[in-house]
């Protein structure tokens, strides 16, 4: 019994983690497209902005992996990085100069970028089983909705209110005082110290090597060439919702609601993540992910009826949970247990870093290209883009991963870590 209030304890420890991590992101990086679109940001600079997450994501997580496998309690780590990035957002809540604002979200990035990383170390570490990840996983969901549904409120307030004064940037005051939150919260976690039993200095090299393996190779190709496309939902669909002359026309409070849907879906898949591995195996379940994107963005090209692109925000649940989320996973299971933080470290390194980069760098351009000269912009040919890209990703997936391979390697990983505890 006494056992059993103990793991129900740690659960409930590592689920606040993970709903404070991801409320602290969801805070700001919907309604920050909004906030610099009234600043008079270009779609370039907009672009820029978003692209600080790529950039900290190239630059620590590599690192903070291999802290938190060599040096530091991941948990310390994380405290200060999220006291320091509160700062930052707050600094940031002031500014209206591109130069300025790029440079505190920039800082910001640097530090809170890791801090994924470690969080999922550190939930990996405490819960036991990996297969009860998306059960703890699914807490960082439900912050994120939480934010943003308390925010839709605030804005709703604030679009009743006979005032000029634009509110959609206090989003990053809300990061900022989350952010804090979480700081403190770091220091009341479970410690997860650096492994004692490594034997390579530089763990990162190590998860560098098991690119040899041909499924980790695939998973991190396929999750590379998937986030090119991932800035065209983050930075465009709020763009998308409330822009009046060719976009839905919504208001700021309930485009920012419409795209919460998109984690209240997430939450319910999350759930069924587990029992989709078991039943199709990882080869079909992120296949299936990685298909729900070219069917969200037909329907935004399509641009009615304005239920079906609202509803449509929902296939985000299947597209992160089934991919994202199932590729956190297996690349867990691939991953020898000195090495772990270093392996989920290297994957957020490819997708939120290079592959977010270059979306970032693209997606700009496009929004700027399709513009048209009366204002607004050709939006079904600007989601053209991501639907050829994740197609040829889905397909180039199913025929290069192999699922007995997969199963095989991760049973081995499985049993070495079972022969050295």
């Amino acid at each position: 019994m006494e056992d059993k209030r103990t793991e129900l304890g740690t659960f409930a420890r590592l689920s606040g983690m993970m709903f404070l991590q991801f409320a602290i992101w969801g805070a700001w990086a919907v309604l920050i497209a909004g906030h610099m679109q009234n600043l008079g940001f270009s779609g370039k600079q907009i672009s820029y902005v978003f692209g600080t997450t790529a950039i900290g994501s190239i630059i620590s997580p590599i690192v903070a992996g291999w802290i938190a496998d060599r040096l530091m309690p991941a948990q310390v780590f994380a405290a200060i990085s999220h006291l320091l990035g509160g700062i930052c957002l707050f600094i940031a809540w002031k500014q209206t100069s591109f130069p300025m604002m790029w440079s505190m979200i920039f800082l910001h990035a640097v530090l809170y970028m890791p801090t994924i990383a470690l969080t999922n170390a550190i939930a990996f570490h405490h819960m036991g089983q990996s297969d009860k990840f998306g059960n703890i996983r699914v807490f960082g969901t439900l912050g994120w909705i939480a934010i943003n549904w308390i925010l839709s409120l605030y804005l709703r307030f604030w679009e009743g209110q006979e005032t000029t004064l634009p509110h959609v940037g206090d989003c990053l005051l809300f990061g900022a005082v989350l952010s804090f939150i979480m700081g403190a919260y770091c220091l009341t976690l479970p410690n997860t110290p650096p492994s004692k039993a490594a034997k390579n200095p530089y763990a990162f090299l190590e998860a560098f090597s098991l690119v040899a393996n041909r499924n980790f190779a695939v998973l991190l190709v396929i999750s590379f060439v998937v986030a090119i496309e991932l800035p065209f939902y983050y930075n465009l669909t709020y763009l998308f919702l409330t822009e009046a002359e060719h976009g839905v026309g919504l208001a700021g409070s309930s485009a920012n609601l419409a795209m919460s849907l998109g984690q209240v879906a997430e939450v319910l898949l999350m759930l069924l993540l587990f029992p989709c591995l078991r039943r199709f195996g990882m080869r079909f379940t992120i296949f299936l992910g990685i298909l729900a994107w070219p069917v969200r963005y037909a329907i935004f090209a399509i641009g009615e009826p304005v239920w079906l692109v609202v509803g449509a925000q929902t296939l985000h649940g299947i597209c992160y949970s089934f991919f994202f989320v199932g590729g956190m996973i297996a690349v867990e299971r691939l991953s020898a247990q000195d090495i772990r933080a270093s392996s989920q470290a290297l994957l957020l390194f490819v997708t939120n870093g290079f592959g977010m980069l270059v979306g970032h760098i693209v997606s700009g351009r496009v929004h700027d290209y399709f513009a048209y000269p009366e204002g607004g912009h050709a939006w079904a040919k600007i989601f053209m883009v991501p639907i050829v890209i994740t197609v040829l990703a889905a397909i180039a997936f199913i025929v290069l991963f192999n699922e007995q391979k997969y199963q095989a390697d991760a049973q081995a990983v499985e049993q070495a870590t079972a022969d050295t505890s």
